[in-house]
């Protein structure tokens, strides 16, 4: 059994692992207490998470790419999401405690960090979601190549407002998932880059922080969140 520890989420406060979630190099700020069945099921769940999500046929979206991809199936777009219909960080955080969304510490720490841009109009922002499989990473790849590669292939990191409202619209989220926004990172007080995940941990949905160091190093089955560049557009 993993040892434990006390950790929180915004104002709740949990019992979980001492331990990263993925192989040492990958932290989630907060599952709850009891996340230990969850956590098995989600890493049992990854392996085959991207075959279900093509099994949803959402509408096939060409790529924007001089590579050769020719064994990559093209982009499909998963959802829309409307940003800016909040008006910063306490609005949304009002909007997800009314929803009994769960915070982790660090998710909640960069929300109301000036770094984190929120949008002064409405903006629709067209999402797809892509395992790092599907981008070519056959082992591994740090997430400053991943994001590279992303971009080269057409797609774009999705504003970090995306999360929170993001979070709010996916509400019917699969036990055992999770999604991690592609954003760039922002830093926690500590000075720690933080990137932001949807999950589902079957505890309830919340939304959590997790390393965006440059030399974090991504693993075929972990599931991005990316944006399309020529759908994000002003209402």
């Amino acid at each position: 059994m993993l040892p434990m520890r006390h950790c929180g989420f915004g104002r709740h406060r949990f019992v979980c692992p001492l331990e990263p979630l993925v192989r040492g190099r990958w932290w989630l700020d907060g599952p709850n207490k009891s996340c230990l069945p969850a956590l098995a099921i989600c890493l049992g769940l990854a392996a085959f998470s991207s075959v279900a999500f093509a099994q949803e046929q959402p509408i096939p979206r060409g790529l924007s790419s001089g590579l050769d991809i020719s064994t990559q199936a093209p982009f499909r777009t998963w959802r829309t999401t409307t940003i800016g219909s909040y008006k910063g960080v306490n609005a949304y955080r009002d909007a997800l405690d009314a929803a009994k969304i769960k915070i982790g510490d660090a998710a909640d720490e960069i929300l109301g960090r000036a770094a984190f841009p929120y949008a002064r109009e409405k903006t629709v922002v067209e999402l797809t979601v892509v395992s790092a499989a599907e981008l070519g990473v056959e082992s591994e790849s740090s997430l400053a190549d991943f994001y590279n590669r992303a971009e080269q292939l057409g797609l774009m990191l999705c504003p970090a407002e995306v999360a929170p409202q993001l979070r709010l619209d996916y509400r019917d989220q699969p036990f055992g998932e999770t999604l991690i926004i592609a954003m760039e990172p922002v830093n926690t007080y500590g000075g720690e880059p933080t990137i932001l995940s949807l999950v589902n941990w079957g505890t309830g949905l919340a939304l959590l922080g997790g390393t965006g160091r440059s030399d974090f190093m991504v693993h075929p089955y972990l599931r991005f969140v990316f944006a399309f560049p020529e759908r994000v557009a002003t209402e």
